[in-house]
């Protein structure tokens, strides 16, 4: 298989049109892929390592090495449509969203972006990342899982939130001190509207959590949380918080791509975060 066939096999998985700003080819030596050495985060010691152990390619779920400089336009888009599914309205959403844009395109502007993709070129070995389609899967699969738990039982807790998420391979699976816990709130709070949030490039902001609060989500689901944003969110008093955990959400959409990719015959080595 090549890259650029894997590349569309993401596309199609996930339906999207276009690949996401954060996500893509790496480097492609336009050779056959027969094995795939595939972790959360790779760097440049693991392309080497790939290489002599006999990979002929690297893929990660954390975009390193992706040179896209409008990823911050994807964090607007993204946000933007999520608050909106919240409730929020749009010209509140739309500010909201792209608040900190010019932040974010500045924090890039100094970035030595070049360095996998040259030392994979160096290495004649090919390097994908996919973020943003991984995290859609996770944010898809979990959000699937809690409204059959909200039809179930309306008026199911936190409780009942946090044993959904467990019957999840990934998040049972998770290391010790890393599987789902309750941050804001507690087990025995009504769960109410439940929301998933695992795609966008970075978590919400707290004013981003608020607004979605105010508008009636009860319980969001997601990856991890800044200390800034439980101390706001607890302060809010309107809402609960469960933090699935970092590594498990995303092994939980990315081998969903490393899945797809097996059932075309590609041998792959999940290490470096994977569950």
């Amino acid at each position: 298989m090549t890259v650029k066939e894997m590349y569309q096999i993401v596309l199609d998985l996930v339906g999207l049109d276009f690949m996401p700003e954060d996500s893509g080819i790496v480097y492609d030596n336009e050779k056959e892929v027969k094995k795939v050495l595939a972790g959360i985060d790779m760097d440049t010691t693991m392309l080497m390592i790939a290489k002599q152990l006999g990979f002929d390619c690297v893929a990660q779920h954390h975009p390193n090495g992706i040179i896209n400089p409008k990823v911050g336009d994807l964090f607007g888009r993204d946000h933007m449509k999520k608050l909106m599914e919240c409730g929020v309205p749009v010209n509140e959403a739309q500010k909201l969203a792209y608040a900190n844009n010019a932040k974010r395109s500045q924090r890039m502007h100094s970035g030595n972006r070049t360095q996998m993709r040259d030392v994979a070129k160096l290495l004649d070995i090919s390097d994908v990342a996919f973020h943003t389609p991984a995290d859609i899967l996770a944010e898809r699969y979990t959000q699937d899982k809690m409204n059959a738990l909200m039809e179930r039982n309306p008026m199911c807790t936190v409780q009942d939130v946090i044993d959904e998420l467990l019957k999840i391979r990934e998040y049972a699976e998770a290391l010790e001190g890393q599987q789902p816990e309750v941050w804001v709130g507690s087990k025995d709070s009504f769960a109410g509207k439940i929301y998933v949030e695992m795609y966008g490039v970075g978590a919400p902001t707290l004013e981003e959590y608020t607004a979605c609060a105010n508008a009636g989500i009860g319980t969001f689901v997601c990856m991890h949380a800044t200390p800034e944003v439980v101390e706001g969110l607890r302060k809010l008093n309107k809402c609960n918080l469960v933090i699935a955990g970092h590594m498990a959400s995303d092994s939980l959409g990315f081998n969903q791509i490393l899945d797809a990719w097996e059932a075309k015959g590609i041998e792959v080595v999940r290490i470096s975060g994977i569950v």
